[in-house]
């Protein structure tokens, strides 16, 4: 894929990703790619993007799922992203008083957020089953010994 630009690059593989998970052909898949770059793309170079996409996705997965603390805050910065976007929305809906429209689009987007936040603390209580978190007193303790070493 060396005659693509890098931010082609990263389109292609949004493309290649989402046109997979539909289950859209190669064909249709190297048609879109055609339509947003006006490059061709063959069906060995999908099957490369494919590989790359999976390579990277088990790596980022091994990743959070050997750094527990990793995942949680992972986890932490969905949920802080969704309730600043319902902030957002919250703002719109009040500064457009005169605007139905507006304000109807906005109810839509925070009712899907609502259910998104909902579903997340679903599986939250899943994702922290298992991990020991340490003690106040654990942690005072290993900050007292880090004070007296540098000391």
């Amino acid at each position: 894929m060396s005659k693509f630009t890098n931010g082609e690059r990263t389109l292609i593989k949004r493309v290649v990703a989402t046109l997979s998970i539909k289950k859209i052909s190669d064909t249709n898949i190297i048609k879109e790619i055609y339509e947003k770059t006006n490059k061709t793309i063959t069906r060995k170079e999908i099957y490369n993007v494919r590989q790359r996409i999976k390579k990277e996705s088990y790596q980022w997965f091994k990743t959070l799922r050997e750094g527990q603390f990793e995942y949680i805050h992972e986890f932490k910065e969905r949920v802080e992203e969704i309730l600043w976007l319902q902030m957002k929305y919250h703002n719109i809906i009040d500064k457009n008083q005169n605007s139905p429209l507006i304000q109807q689009t906005s109810l839509a987007e925070l009712h899907r957020l609502n259910i998104t936040l909902s579903n997340y603390f679903d599986v939250a209580p899943g994702i922290v089953s298992g991990i020991t978190i340490p003690e106040t007193s654990e942690v005072t303790t290993s900050t007292r010994e880090a004070r007296n070493f540098i000391v």
